[in-house]
């Protein structure tokens, strides 16, 4: 089995040393990716292509796809275009090789002079900058801070030799041996000693010459990040926000008002959910955890998996499911338009997504708790035992309409691409109508920023959010559960707070960011020890507000139960928020106002900004400022 580099060498390249980390991000392989392929550097990895500014993401795919060349016994590409962002399993020679000659980056005329010292391997360059890595890697495990020679400072010189570094760890194979397994420090160690600059430098230059041969596509794409895992960040709430005296001194009726849930799921027969007459609230459904495979260039070509992703695409869970056969006229339709340039057609995406809310089962409770919080009623629960309906309660906005947004699902472990196409799915939703369709979006999620990639709260998903901002859409998010750490050092264990912990989306300049405080006694408590704390990484005032998130009741997928998080915090503002649209009908399209008016009516619980936000949500004040 291929050795994998430690993640802190890597780091030690890309950087510098711990004590001085002043490297700055050139290359357009982030940094993530980097350590990604050098944990396992002979597996392909799911990743978020980024094309370069105006050029359509379907050309750029089918461009990347174009050069792709895998055998019958390796994994598909599955090439996947939607607005703005590709994504694509690939591998690190197919980066190094297809994807990073397309950037402008690579096509600068600094970096093609540079490449061309290293091709004609002049003064014996390219040898001296392998030796000082390897000399690097074979003193990092004792030492673990070894210093770069002056002739590894510029940033090509340590992509190039890292570069080679991983091609060859990806290509290496160990002696067997019988009885124990070697630990990956000792395989490491015994595979470098072996290694010589010459092994690292004839893989180098022979991917190089095989750039060369290739007809080049210049300046399509821009960046190059991880497809990242999202996670869940998580019945006296509601009296804590002063949400059920709104209702009562207001009238507010949210019976017009739609929200989306974006998580793992609603599970939309829940009494909780139910209407007087027995409908469920939870209008629409979508599974987004398959949009990888709906939208996927690989649906042009006649592969010995298609009947199996028909089977798996084409499940009884569907609201309008196609044949066999229009399914996939309306596959390879997605992928030809792509092709052509043309934007993502919804209306052919959406029988592959649309699933019955009712029969439909979740892969948790995250989802349908969440949605309870926002709009669970006690007025479903009349044909239930006593002891049953004792348990409802009213969430905050017990007659709001449900949308249903499905994009953790227990087989997909990269779910940023799932959740970008349903931010983009209910823009489109908008748009087909005069009028709102839906009005507000919750997404308890957590996606840790990584400062070494974009700018923090120009992520994907970051920006996604934005645009549906724009598009006059209130968008609330969990600040994340990552307020409190363990470290260990050198000198021993320590546990703390941790500042710059707000975790995506919630980075997102214009998403209403939310933290947690206690249930019920936020002001003897104050902040929750779990709740991610601001600024943002590059120093903005987040999160935005706090609210309940610790111990909440409401809906499981089989009751009733508890759960703590953000998660839990983010969804009380998002009933608050459409109550003020519910009342104030004029705020609708106005997702910054509602921001402003939410921001400034909190109550101040004496803490840190940092900490606390402009203070805890407060409903009933929030609606008398106007």
């Amino acid at each position: 089995m291929p050795v994998s580099l430690p993640s802190k060498f890597v780091d030690f390249i890309l950087l510098g040393p711990p004590y001085d980390r002043r490297q700055l991000q050139d290359s357009p392989i982030l940094g993530d990716v980097w350590l990604g392929y050098a944990h396992a550097p002979d597996q392909p990895l799911e990743l978020l292509i980024t094309p370069h500014r105006a050029e359509p993401s379907g050309a750029v795919a089918i461009a990347i796809d174009g050069k792709i060349e895998r055998t019958p016994d390796q994994p598909a590409a599955d090439i996947s275009p939607l607005q703005g962002i590709i994504a694509a399993r690939l591998y690190f020679e197919e980066v190094l090789r297809v994807v990073i000659p397309m950037t402008s980056w690579w096509n600068s005329e600094r970096i093609q002079e540079q490449l061309k010292v290293f091709k004609d391997d002049e003064a014996g360059r390219l040898d001296r900058v392998i030796t000082a890595i390897l000399t690097t890697a074979r003193a990092w495990k004792s030492t673990n801070e070894a210093a770069l020679t002056d002739d590894l400072l510029p940033a090509l010189d340590r992509y190039i030799a890292l570069a080679g570094l991983i091609l060859w760890a990806a290509r290496y194979q160990p002696p067997k041996k019988s009885g124990t397994k070697i630990p990956p420090d000792e395989a490491l160690a015994a595979a470098l000693e072996k290694v010589t600059p010459q092994n690292i430098a004839d893989l180098l230059i022979e991917l190089l010459g095989d750039i060369e041969s290739l007809e080049q596509h210049r300046n399509l794409v821009w960046q190059v990040s991880l497809n990242r895992a999202a996670h869940p960040a998580l019945d006296r709430s509601v009296q804590a926000v002063k949400a059920d005296a709104a209702r009562t001194l207001f009238s507010v009726d949210c019976s017009n008002i739609t929200w989306a849930v974006i998580d793992a799921g609603i599970q939309g027969g829940h009494p909780a959910f139910r209407e007087a007459e027995k409908l469920s609230r939870v209008r629409k459904s979508f599974d987004f955890s398959n949009i990888r495979q709906i939208v996927s260039l690989d649906n042009l070509k006649n592969t010995g998996t298609r009947d199996a992703k028909l089977d798996e695409l084409l499940h009884p869970g569907l609201v309008n499911r196609p044949s066999r056969a229009m399914a996939m006229r309306h596959l390879k339709k997605l992928a030809d338009d792509a092709k052509a340039r043309r934007p993502t057609h919804w209306e052919l995406v959406r029988p592959f997504v649309e699933i019955k809310p009712e029969t439909r089962p979740t892969s948790s409770d995250h989802g349908t708790h969440v949605a309870g919080i926002i709009g669970a009623s006690r007025k479903g629960g009349d044909d239930l035992k006593e002891s049953e309906r004792a348990e409802l309660m009213d969430g905050v906005c017990p007659d709001i309409q449900l949308y249903d947004f499905r994009v953790l699902a227990p087989n997909v472990r990269e779910t940023e691409f799932a959740i970008i196409a349903a931010l983009q799915y209910i823009r489109y939703l908008n748009t087909r109508t005069d009028h709102i369709t839906i009005h507000g979006a919750n997404l308890s999620l957590s996606i840790p920023h990584d400062v070494r990639n974009y700018a923090c709260g120009r992520t994907p998903v970051c920006i996604e959010c934005e645009r549906l901002v724009e598009s006059g859409v209130v968008v609330v998010a969990a600040a994340g559960n990552l307020g409190y750490h363990s470290y260990t050092t050198s000198a021993g264990s320590y546990e703390g707070y941790a500042a710059f912990s707000v975790t995506d989306p919630g980075n997102a300049e214009g998403v209403i960011t939310v933290g947690a405080t206690h249930r019920y006694a936020p002001h003897t408590y104050g902040v929750s020890f779990f709740s991610s704390r601001g600024p943002t990484g590059d120093g903005r005032p987040k999160p935005d507000l706090v609210a309940p998130g610790e111990r909440i009741r409401g809906p499981f997928r089989d009751g009733w139960g508890d759960l703590d998080g953000t998660s839990m915090a983010a969804p009380h503002v998002s009933g608050a928020a459409a109550m003020l649209m519910a009342r104030y009908s004029e705020l609708i399209g106005q997702p910054r106002r509602i921001k402003q008016l939410l921001c400034e009516s909190a109550t101040d619980l004496g803490r840190e900004r940092s900490f606390q936000g402009h203070g805890m949500l407060d409903v009933l004040r929030a609606l008398q400022r106007i």
